[in-house]
């Protein structure tokens, strides 16, 4: 049994020391923020602004954006020890923006309240991390942030179960209930967080964890993607000895990684923006169905996480990158099919299949996108990790508005077109990985103190 595998089945079998009861308030964040905002808001603004296509992809884009305010949560968070007030904050903020998003019915507005909502999500995830390093011993820390991590990813299969009965109902009141279930995060986090007093160290964890921390044992346990949740995402997101690092970094296999990493979420974005109107629209998919769906995936997608590492180590994980990426590929071609042929007996199924499967791929990117960085990085994990964050989000965001803007254009059906292209651009990137320089001493290794 590697060590990976040790770490990752120890901290399975004993979840009683792991997992802290302030663990569900970050569930019920997942619910909202990974489930349903991403079902709700789209469909509620194209209810309200029917001629205004674009402007799902510049809301969820200002969404995207709001988690990028990450490093300023952080700071604040670790620097004043205001864990509370970050986290139960970062709840009150994301949930007033939810009662007052219904309400509004202009662009502008809405434009403010997605930004406002993104950046209490992200407050909330960059403060549970820094509430395990900053409280418990440093081996407890991979063990304890997989569990934080699982149970986001639980929630995220509640929240989308919850979308599809409160799409039914109706959307204003749907994310009415999802501000009251913040609301009951908020309880639970005033009650539960531990106090300041107890912390471990004021060191600066949030930039010394990286260092510490196993990312590839960290990578098998469940992970949001995009939309609101992952804590990865949110862990050193912006570090500057990595961004320092970039120019000498492009050149090398790490750098070819980044790209192909960045041209994943730039293409993909644009469809996790518009997904459950593009199902309604384009194939007569209904919201409940479409969240259905995407549970059930998300759920079943849980049991690749360690299975993907599994095949990493075993086949290589630049292998298994690539067929992650074309299994995601052909899930927009199972997508794109109904589109170009019109009509085609079950293209209901077809379409719902290829989300499937779009869904599905994701563990095993996210896992050999870790793995791959850590395996070809001449630089620390923590900075490393950072570069390979800020690929997503900044892929993520230019994206979403990079859809908006076409969906404008030429409507829905480009949005698995750019997924392909993205895609294919991905893998076109990795084919020049054999004649970029080599990781290994092509940049100085970045010490602790500045990492």
């Amino acid at each position: 049994m590697s060590r990976i595998d040790k770490i990752f089945w120890d901290t399975l079998r004993g979840p009683k020391q792991w997992v802290s009861s302030w663990f569900a308030a970050y569930a019920l964040l997942g619910a909202v923020s990974s489930g349903l905002i991403p079902i709700l808001l789209p469909l509620m603004m194209v209810q309200l602004l029917p001629h205004e296509l674009a402007a799902v992809g510049y809301v969820m884009g200002a969404f995207n954006l709001g988690a990028l305010s990450s490093p300023f949560w952080g700071n604040l968070a670790d620097g004043k020890k205001a864990y509370r007030l970050v986290f139960c904050g970062g709840l009150l903020l994301e949930l007033t923006a939810m009662i007052a998003f219904p309400l509004a019915a202009n662009l502008g507005a809405w434009l403010v309240l997605a930004l406002l909502m993104g950046a209490g999500s992200a407050a909330v995830s960059t403060c549970a991390t820094l509430l395990i390093v900053d409280f418990y011993p440093h081996e407890q820390w991979t063990s304890r942030i997989g569990w934080l991590q699982t149970f986001n990813g639980g929630g995220q299969v509640i929240g989308l179960l919850l979308a599809g009965a409160f799409a039914a109902i109706g959307y204003r009141f749907g994310l009415w209930m999802g501000a009251g279930l913040l609301a009951a995060a908020v309880v639970a986090g005033l009650i539960l967080l531990p106090r300041a007093s107890k912390a471990e160290s004021s060191i600066g964890e949030l930039s010394r964890a990286g260092l510490g921390l196993d990312f590839e044992a960290l990578s098998r346990f469940a992970r949001v993607e995009l939309i609101g949740g992952g804590l990865l995402k949110h862990f050193h997101l912006l570090n500057i000895a990595g961004l320092k690092s970039i120019p000498k970094l492009l050149p090398t296999r790490f750098g070819r990684f980044l790209m192909s990493w960045f041209f994943v979420f730039l293409g993909v974005s644009g469809f996790f923006a518009y997904f459950p109107i593009f199902l309604k629209q384009s194939f007569g998919v209904l919201p409940a169905t479409t969240s259905l769906t995407y549970a059930v995936a998300a759920g079943a997608g849980i049991a690749l996480y360690n299975l993907s590492g599994v095949w990493a180590q075993k086949f290589g994980a630049q292998k298994i990158y690539f067929f992650g990426r074309i299994l995601r590929f052909a899930g927009f071609i199972l997508l794109l099919i109904p589109l170009l042929l019109h009509k085609i007996p079950g293209e209901n199924f077809i379409a719902l299949l290829g989300f499937a499967v779009v869904v599905l791929a994701w563990p095993i990117l996210s896992v050999t996108g870790t793995e791959l960085t850590s395996e070809l990085s001449p630089i620390r994990q923590g900075a490393a990790q950072g570069l390979n964050n800020a690929a997503n989000g900044v892929g993520t965001v230019a994206g979403t508005y990079l859809a908006g803007w076409l969906v404008h254009l030429v409507g829905y059906q480009c949005i698995p077109i750019m997924a392909l292209i993205g895609l294919a651009l991905s893998i076109l990137v990795d084919t020049s990985f054999h004649s970029a320089k080599p990781a290994v001493n092509s940049v100085p290794a970045i010490s602790p103190t500045n990492a």
